[in-house]
């Protein structure tokens, strides 16, 4: 037990734990208060009074800033908080300790976690549709298609800035029945929207999918406010914000999912397609000293915070390349290859499942873990969300991997858990 933080825990309750792991996800960019209050669901007064301990909430605790978990940062008039190396290391602890919560990993059995992760999916479509209605009502884009219009007039006359994206969202718009076209022409229809969720599914949801599309949202109203059609979900301009998605509950869930189906144990050779900044430290640690974990990713900033960590933790086997996967050529035999919300941003996909059959050792397995877009209609609207990172293509089908799978000429056995996860053993 490390003894800087032996007195620490019990200063530190749930909601201060909870504010702390936002903290964690933001880094290393500072959060303002409202922001952080929006994220962990608390008032503004009862972060104020946690982090600097100015109300009476929590009068008797030791603020989070008077602990040296969080730091001040003055910018622009503004006051704004981020994570200390220190609040890094308390988290760790925490950890190592087991005083996380772990809502979801209670439900450790398989099943209930993939369960949990279809259940989010599908949570996130609806989210994705919900928000596209919005944009719709907000902007007047389905006033000015009441009427059949010719397509060019109904740019003129919604009074948003990026064309080229409004075009996009009237596209999608037809795609999933809200607007109809013909010749050139776009006109509304009548829309029928429904979000049912029973309170046994809501004991199977990760929450905080909300925040992530709450932020793409606002990426959207940016970008559909700039004249420029930039990219406001660069994976290296926005590493933070990828970096918050790939700490998610949602994606844990997946990875531990993946360490579960992929029997990911010490020893273990672990070839990591488009890893991020998280999955190298926790499945560098599950494969350990013994084993080897090989992690790509063509993104210098997602790697450059992977590579913190891993150096963080001591993880001398694990080995990061700055690679396109697309343009990878992997030697050596692999015990399991992962793929996970990786295919979406590859125009052609069999090459690189061809990659990675062929580095897979006899008995061993792909794993993919996509949402699968047979299995979730209306992912269409979730589709418009993404293509503001300028990779993205599409979510691919189960269907195009099979059909990839057998063009391999390998021999393999596919097994589907659910609707978001494949694995393939290599016979």
């Amino acid at each position: 037990m490390d003894p800087r933080f032996l007195n620490t825990p019990s200063y530190i309750g749930k909601s201060k734990q909870k504010l702390l792991r936002y903290l964690s996800r933001a880094y290393p960019l500072p959060a303002y208060l409202s922001e952080i209050a929006r994220a962990t669901n608390l008032s503004i007064q009862e972060v104020k009074d946690m982090l600097l301990g100015t109300g009476f909430t929590h009068q008797d605790d030791k603020s989070l800033v008077e602990l040296g978990l969080v730091e001040i940062v003055e910018g622009e008039g503004f006051k704004y908080y981020r994570l200390s190396e220190e609040g890094r290391r308390f988290l760790d602890f925490l950890e190592s300790q087991d005083f996380r919560e772990k809502p979801f990993f209670q439900k450790n059995d398989v099943k209930s976690l993939i369960r949990v992760l279809d259940t989010t999916l599908s949570f996130a479509v609806d989210l994705a549709l919900f928000d596209l209605l919005k944009l719709g009502l907000k902007y007047g884009v389905f006033h000015a298609i009441s009427e059949k219009k010719h397509y060019a007039d109904a740019l003129v006359d919604i009074p948003v800035r990026n064309k080229i994206l409004l075009k996009t969202m009237l596209e999608t718009y037809t795609t999933l029945g809200f607007a109809d076209s013909a010749f050139n022409r776009i006109w509304g229809r009548s829309i029928d929207y429904n979000l049912k969720l029973d309170a046994k599914s809501l004991s199977y949801l990760a929450p905080d999918v909300i925040p992530i599309f709450d932020r793409m949202f606002e990426f959207v109203e940016v970008s559909l406010n700039s004249k420029s059609p930039a990219s406001f979900m660069d994976f290296d301009k926005n590493a933070e914000f990828w970096d918050m998605r790939l700490n998610s509950q949602l994606t844990k869930i997946y990875r531990a999912i993946i360490r579960e189906l992929g029997e990911i144990t010490r020893g273990k050779r672990v070839l990591d397609l488009g890893c991020g900044s998280v999955s190298p430290e926790e499945i560098g640690k599950a494969v350990g000293y013994e084993g080897l974990y090989m992690g790509v990713d063509f993104s210098h900033n997602l790697l450059d915070i992977a590579k913190r960590r891993v150096k963080r933790n001591g993880l001398d086997w694990v080995i990061l390349k700055e690679i396109d996967v697309q343009k990878v050529k992997p030697k050596g035999e692999y015990d399991v290859v992962i793929m996970s919300f990786l295919l979406e941003y590859i125009p052609a996909i069999q090459r690189v499942i061809n990659s990675a059959v062929n580095v897979l050792s006899e008995g061993g397995k792909l794993i993919i873990v996509e949402p699968f877009r047979e299995n979730y209609p209306g992912i269409e609207a979730w589709e418009f969300f993404e293509k503001l990172t300028k990779e993205f293509v599409k979510f691919p089908s189960r269907n195009e991997i099979i059909s990839s799978l057998e063009a391999t000429g390998r021999t393999f056995r596919v097994e589907e858990f659910g609707k978001s996860v494949l694995v393939i053993e290599v016979l």
